[in-house]
């Protein structure tokens, strides 16, 4: 077995469900005609030596589960810089598809996500690696340490409730 080499961005990527958490959203039940939630400006999260930035618009309510709704955009709406203190010459940045996980007890705080990607080209680490890693596409990883952000959802404003079907 040759070993596997990770380092920056990726190495992030692959590690967030492992630091924080994740969730597949096949495990959620979709929401029809969800509710439309305004996000007027960039939010920025700032965690050790990763800035992220949350890209203002529209999100919209796709899913949910017991405790939230999960709200989708679709396009790169997380921005992510990273830069190393101890060697900022290898500094990155990658932009992911995100969403906004929204909790339906009003007390509690919202969280941001990225949606796990699909690689280009996947490697061929053997049979059961390569078949763990496409299950986790499209999962919902979470890839700070702060999963109730009082802030984030008090910048939320319901634009457009629609009625559940």
């Amino acid at each position: 077995m040759r070993p596997i080499v990770l380092c920056g961005l990726t190495a992030l990527s692959f590690a967030s469900p492992l630091l924080a958490k994740s969730v597949h959203p096949r495990s959620l039940q979709p929401v029809e005609n969800g509710a439309r939630y305004q996000l007027s400006e960039p939010y920025v999260f700032v965690e050790k030596a990763a800035t992220f930035t949350l890209a203002a618009g529209i999100y919209t309510v796709v899913q949910r589960d017991g405790n939230a709704q999960y709200l989708l955009r679709n396009d790169k709406c997380l921005n992510v810089v990273i830069v190393p203190p101890k060697n900022p010459a290898a500094a990155g940045s990658a932009d992911w598809e995100c969403g906004i996980y929204l909790p339906h007890k009003a007390e509690k705080g919202a969280a941001f996500f990225r949606i796990r990607p699909k690689q280009d080209q996947d490697p061929d680490y053997g049979l059961l690696i390569d078949a763990i890693i496409r299950d986790g596409y499209g999962r919902y990883d979470f890839p700070t340490s702060r999963h109730d952000d009082a802030e984030l959802r008090k910048r939320l404003k319901l634009v457009e409730a629609k009625p559940e079907i």
